[in-house]
């Protein structure tokens, strides 16, 4: 490579951008050849103030030598250098915002001559929404009924329970039973195991229903064994079509007791003088979530009729596959939650991840068209919207909104919840004039 300079006329990347699809964009770079050599020269300096060569100190090797003897891995690392340097600054002049690192393609360069590659990359694509005016949704005031209520009550009461334990008789529906259990295949159907302090309500259907039968009557310190051939159909695959031997020692037997439906159970509950109190809150209660669902409901149409008014817009890859971890993501930490490590849990995330995309490609288009929406009808979202949110998101994880602030803003979720307020007032916008 030469620093002569005799090739400094051409001073200017020589940039062209072709179009993929309105979302992915193709980039051709040429890097005249005098700025590749100034870079290589640079390397081949840098190396000299390190490298160590026999007969020679430190810094006093001539440059002559390192270029003879380590100029191939020097060039390389020139032109992968140039190359990452020129591709981000054609994209910054060319004023694009790529949504993920650009893909090298390919790539040509020889010494003394220019340096051109191609680049690939996706980007939002600019959209003009359709129809978005023209959306027609009914919206009802949700009701809600006595037997709404009753329900909502039976839960809290189910949450208040008291299990006191059984001593004096054996186990009966509805009993919760404290067991050590032992499973015993039948030869060659299975790995036996044991199994201590499983919890199980008889005569419920939860996940130990079969063993209900084989229990019941049982008195605390009592040893059960039964045999349970299990049908083919079994959802269980571990179970399905296999014949187990059951022994359980029962440790102990807790009967459920619910509180009473009165003035004492609704102060239980909270700040309330009687039970009047507590219904007249649970009704408020009832109403939101309601309305919330109703919300949610009529949001749902608006999105429905927005993407059919708007077939052919481009979907970026890089938004469906950060949409697609996204709900990976929350599959996983669902599963630690449930006391399940995600990488021994023998789930297909491949699967998964494939059986995820269309929805998140839809989910996408949806959210490329409300940012279009926004844009067109010059929505913006106050600060305030946005302090609020994180206030009281903050307060509800116990966090001074400052610290919430500061961890979103560090996990570069500050961002992502702007854009979901922002979307949401638009849709509000999309139902406000869809009912004028």
């Amino acid at each position: 490579m030469s620093t002569d300079g005799t090739a400094q006329e051409s001073t200017e990347l020589k940039v062209s951008i072709s179009e993929i699809t309105p979302a992915r964009k193709s980039l051709t770079v040429e890097v005249p050849a005098w700025e590749v050599a100034s870079e290589f020269d640079k390397a081949c300096r840098k190396y000299l103030k390190t490298l160590k060569v026999p007969g020679f100190r430190p810094g006093k090797v001539p440059l002559h030598i390192i270029k003879q003897r380590f100029g191939k891995e020097i060039q390389q690392e020139t032109v992968e250098t140039v190359i990452e340097q020129t591709m981000k600054r054609a994209v910054k002049d060319a004023q694009l915002t790529p949504l993920r690192t650009p893909v090298l393609k390919e790539y040509s360069y020889n010494e003394g001559k220019p340096l051109s590659f191609t680049a690939e990359f996706d980007v939002r694509p600019k959209v003009t929404v359709l129809g978005h005016r023209d959306i027609h949704v009914k919206v009802t005031e949700p009701g809600i009924t006595d037997k709404m209520v009753a329900e909502a009550l039976d839960t809290m009461r189910e949450r208040a329970a008291r299990f006191d334990p059984v001593e004096d008789r054996g186990i009966r529906p509805g009993d919760h039973a404290l067991l050590d259990i032992e499973v015993k295949f039948a030869a060659g159907e299975g790995q036996d195991f044991k199994r201590g302090n499983l919890l199980i309500e008889i005569g419920s259907g939860g996940p130990h229903p079969e063993l209900s039968d084989g229990l019941r009557d049982a008195r605390s310190g009592e040893t059960r064994e039964f045999n349970i051939a299990y049908p083919a159909q079994h959802p269980n695959p571990d179970l399905a079509g296999r014949r187990v031997t059951y022994v359980a020692v029962v440790r102990e037997i807790k009967q459920k007791l619910l509180p009473d439906l009165d003035d004492d159970f609704a102060r239980d509950m909270g700040k309330f003088s009687n039970l009047e109190e507590l219904k007249a809150r649970v009704v408020q209660d009832l109403m939101a979530r309601e309305r919330r669902r109703a919300r949610d409901e009529v949001r749902a149409e608006i999105l429905t009729q927005l993407l059919r008014s708007n077939p052919d817009v481009a979907i970026p890859d890089a938004l469906v596959d950060e949409e697609v971890d996204d709900r990976l993501g929350e599959i996983a930490r669902t599963m630690a939650l449930q006391g399940m490590d995600p990488q021994r849990a023998g789930v297909d995330w491949d699967d998964i991840r494939e059986k995820q995309r269309e929805s998140a490609a839809k989910n996408v288009r949806a959210m490329i068209l409300l940012d279009a929406v926004a844009e067109q009808e010059k929505i913006s979202l106050d600060p305030e919207a946005l302090d609020k949110a994180v206030s009281e998101e903050a307060e509800r994880r116990r966090q001074t909104p400052e610290a919430f602030r500061a961890k979103l803003a560090k996990d570069g979720r500050l961002q992502r919840l702007e854009q979901q307020l922002l979307r949401e007032k638009v849709l509000d916008f999309l139902l406000t004039a869809a009912n004028t």
